[in-house]
């Protein structure tokens, strides 16, 4: 049976990302059609529109014609930001989503979903924190109908942290960890987090801020020692004292590219733990357990090649 036609596109700015692009596959397989915003101007063309959080100029005209609009992007080298390029919380969940907000309002869109970060409005004054609750009062603040998505840690195959993590640990006996790895963790796979979005975006679907995550909760060093496992790896972890650790982000800051710095470290080592009870009480979903959600991909499209 064929689905009814939407009234008008999604527009998913991030949809090349990883949660973007899990989003955008579950609206296609909902029967919407699907328009990808991406920074790349090169990449404008048939089923994408230019649209870069730093250029105000480019985001009315990315989401013209837009029903509902998806807020899942961010900068490149998140979570490690790089100021002198604009990579920063600030300037893509904080003052990036006004922006994107206000274009989305003034072009008649009926909801708009923002993809921020559990943790979310808990008061925390460290950048990110600060920056989505700042995109988060945006969103609330708006003529929209709104849903601000907050997942906990995303893994699934197109994740670059886990599975970067599982490259490095392919090269060392040894993985490094920040802090004391008690650091709890609700992993939830990429696919339930789409599941969750495609829900939300529905006519009639509860408004308001929506907590996601993976039916398990664990600490940093049961999440990493189960996609060890995953991996087909074993590997000594070795703590790393916060403070130490911060010491030597700040050095590494200094690199041009750096894979770490001192503020990295401080959100390596938060609790990302979702409350469920609104995601339950709103949606019927199953959210898969992390080894179920690991043995997935890690079978048959290891994050481990090149």
């Amino acid at each position: 049976m064929s689905r009814p036609p939407r009234p008008g596109p999604a527009v998913v700015v991030g949809g090349r990302g990883h949660i973007g692009g899990a989003i955008a596959a579950g609206l296609r397989d909902a029967g919407w059609d699907v328009v990808v915003g991406t920074h790349d101007r090169r990449g404008a063309g048939d089923g994408f529109r230019h649209a870069d959080l730093l250029a105000p100029e480019t985001l009315r005209r990315a989401v013209d014609g837009a029903e509902v609009v998806v807020q899942a992007v961010t900068f490149r080298t998140y979570p490690v930001e790089r100021p002198r390029l604009r990579h920063t919380f600030c300037d893509f969940d904080g003052a990036g989503t006004e922006r994107l907000v206000a274009a989305a309002a003034a072009a008649g869109v009926r909801r708009y979903l923002f993809v921020s970060g559990v943790g979310a409005g808990r008061g925390s004054t460290t950048p990110y924190f600060a920056a989505i609750d700042r995109g988060e009062a945006a969103v609330a603040g708006s003529s929209m109908e709104w849903v601000c998505l907050r997942p906990a840690v995303v893994y699934g195959p197109h994740d670059r942290r886990l599975n970067w993590i599982l490259r490095l640990a392919a090269r060392s006996p040894v993985l490094a960890v920040p802090g004391t790895g008690r650091q709890l963790h609700q992993p939830v796979h990429e696919d339930d987090v789409a599941a969750v979005a495609v829900r939300a975006l529905e006519p009639g679907a509860p408004q308001g801020p929506l907590e996601v995550g993976g039916p398990e909760r664990m600490t940093l060093d049961d999440l990493l020692r189960t996609a060890l496992r995953a991996a087909g790896m074993r590997r000594w972890l070795v703590h790393v004292p916060q403070p130490a650790a911060r010491r030597g982000g700040a050095l590494l800051e200094r690199l041009p590219g750096p894979v770490l710095t001192a503020a990295g470290v401080d959100f390596v080592c938060e609790d990302f733990v979702a409350d469920l009870s609104a995601l339950r009480a709103a949606f019927d979903v199953r959210l898969t357990p992390f080894a179920e959600g690991l043995a997935g991909y890690l079978g048959s499209r290891s994050p481990l090649s090149p």
